[in-house]
């Protein structure tokens, strides 16, 4: 068979019929006549083939931002000023080209995602729990998967990086994952996205650094490393045309919520310009001011002693933070970009 392993076979989804998923005609042998409105990915379509066995899963994945692509697409509209729904030409370009980085339920499950030219995991079999690398990171590795596993020179892997033990689905669960705050256009503004603190709330009380920041700052503040940020993107096929760079700023949080009220918080920035989607015909993005360029960011390169928290030498770390180059300052913008983050930057005393 091409394609599907004999294992996939005796699999409970093997125990389907073809058609059951994929349509076509299964009253011939001829491939052409049984491919005619075939559906390559049964999940991808308006009428998700897989709701009728997973039915809540499904109906929170179509609402979340995995598979809506709705923070995308709710910051294209607040550059521009307007809803783009109504420009016909807009939402074809963005469905082209951004659209390609959603992922379906297949695209995690039981192949790689379209976005990375796609191919099975395992000759049709399912997983119920996707690969790091050919799932996860295949999309999500230029920065958090390289974070993560350690490979920007110099800087060290994640604490929580253990090679088949600790995978991404030890803080990112399938609640999470799913979509289960619906009509988020943040990932933070799921009230399940996991927090540091979920895990490691015990240890509120274990310093003093812990016992004075705890509310205010982020726990990245102190324990993250350095870590990738992006100038320059363009629509078109062009892609980065800017530089990226390793780095560490801090800066006041951007979207304060429920969830995350800290004051201060890690950021990094984005590779938006004014010019990003002149290959759609916008040449300026009007409102280009109404988002920040560098966002909370949330660095997957987690360790316990950092720049910010060794005291080695002597001081506390306050000496080492405090008033520091971590700060994101005016100094640190471009001269387009300084109404844009004036709100968040932070001010050495």
């Amino acid at each position: 068979m091409v394609l599907v392993k004999e294992s996939f076979l005796q699999s409970t989804h093997g125990t389907l019929s073809c058609t059951q998923c994929h349509q076509g005609n299964p009253a011939t042998d001829d491939m052409n006549t049984a491919h005619k409105d075939l559906i390559a990915v049964p999940s991808e379509t308006t009428d998700n083939k897989c709701t009728g066995c997973h039915n809540d899963i499904s109906t929170t994945h179509q609402s979340g931002l995995h598979a809506n692509l709705a923070g995308y697409y709710k910051r294209i509209e607040n550059r521009l000023g307007m809803d783009i729904s109504s420009d016909a030409q807009v939402v074809e370009n963005f469905n082209k080209e951004c659209g390609k980085c959603h992922a379906t339920c297949g695209q995690c499950h039981v192949s790689r995602p379209v976005a990375v030219n796609g191919g099975f995991l395992d000759g049709h079999n399912f997983t119920r729990e996707p690969s790091m690398r050919d799932n996860c990171t295949a999309c999500h590795g230029s920065r958090v998967g390289a974070e993560y596993f350690g490979e920007n020179t110099g800087i060290k892997s994640d604490v929580h990086w253990i090679p088949n033990v600790k995978r991404c689905v030890f803080c990112h669960d399938a609640n999470s994952m799913h979509g289960s705050s619906a009509n988020a256009t943040y990932r933070y503004e799921d009230t399940d996205m996991i927090r540091c603190e979920d895990c490691h709330i015990n240890e509120k009380d274990e310093n003093p650094y812990h016992k004075t920041h705890w509310e205010d700052l982020s726990c990245h503040v102190c324990h993250s490393q350095p870590y990738k940020n992006c100038n320059g993107c363009h629509t078109g096929g062009s892609g980065i045309t800017g530089s990226s760079y390793i780095t560490f700023k801090i800066a006041k949080n951007p979207i304060p919520s429920t969830n995350r009220k800290y004051k201060i918080v890690t950021v990094r920035h984005i590779p938006v310009v004014r010019d990003t989607y002149a290959a759609w015909g916008i040449n300026d993005l009007p409102n280009y001011n109404a988002e920040t360029t560098w966002k909370y960011a949330t660095p997957h390169n987690i360790q316990k002693w950092t720049a910010q928290t060794d005291t080695t030498g002597g001081g506390p770390c306050s000496s080492k933070c405090h008033n520091s180059d971590f700060y994101l300052t005016l100094e640190d913008l471009d001269p387009d970009e300084v109404e844009a983050n004036h709100s968040i930057v932070l001010t050495k005393n």
